[in-house]
């Protein structure tokens, strides 16, 4: 690829895919089958973004290692059946489209693996609109490692960040990008700090532009 002008970077979850759609069943399932208190979807929504490190002792309180590993194996089997219930947030297909005709490289990045990114783009017929994907490697640690290595791999002129955690937020900061929060995901009192903020998914372009360009 050769040098982009300039680069959009979205996070996943609760930025292009409406997770709770189908995530929150999934897991409820998972964890009464593995005879773990069945929490609810609140609860459930509140780990959506968060590195594995963090939400799955959040899911399985007092679990050990092993359990864990268990749990994500069958959390993979389980998504597989329920990926047709997948939704994108209302827009995003117009949105992307409207970022590449307007001369961005689109990227995703993210605290899951290229397996899950892969498989929710497809599911949501996002993949075609999505120049590249970053997930989480195992060596990486946190969303800001992640980030600097698709800066890297894709080297852009200017570069900016649509998430809607602290964790994009947190990852902008560190590569020193722009942030675009949405206050539409699953965090919105996170988005305090962000240098603009959009409601919904179709505000993304004219905050990019404004934002990147001002």
């Amino acid at each position: 690829m050769e040098k982009p002008e300039k680069l959009i970077v979205f996070d996943l979850d609760g930025t292009l895919h409406r997770t709770d759609a189908f995530a929150v069943k999934v897991h409820q399932i998972v964890q009464a089958e593995m005879e773990y208190p069945v929490q609810t979807a609140e609860q459930i929504r509140s780990t959506f973004g968060a590195p594995s490190s963090e939400y799955l002792p959040a899911l399985l309180p007092g679990s050990d290692k092993e359990t864990q590993r268990r749990y994500v194996h069958r959390i993979i089997q389980v998504e597989n059946e329920y990926l047709h219930l997948a939704e994108a947030y209302e827009g995003c297909t117009e949105m992307l489209a409207q970022m590449r005709l307007d001369g961005w490289v689109t990227a995703v990045c993210s605290n899951s693996s290229t397996r899950y990114i892969s498989a929710i783009l497809s599911a949501l017929q996002l993949e075609q609109l999505i120049d590249v994907i970053q997930p989480l490697d195992a060596d990486a640690g946190h969303k800001g490692v992640s980030l600097a290595r698709l800066l890297k791999k894709v080297q852009p002129q200017k570069a900016l960040m649509v998430g809607d955690t602290i964790f994009d937020l947190n990852a902008a900061r560190e590569n020193n990008l722009p942030f675009i929060g949405c206050l539409y995901g699953f965090r919105p009192a996170e988005m305090a700090a962000a240098d603009r903020k959009v409601s919904s998914v179709s505000e993304i372009p004219a905050a990019a532009k404004e934002l990147l360009f001002s």
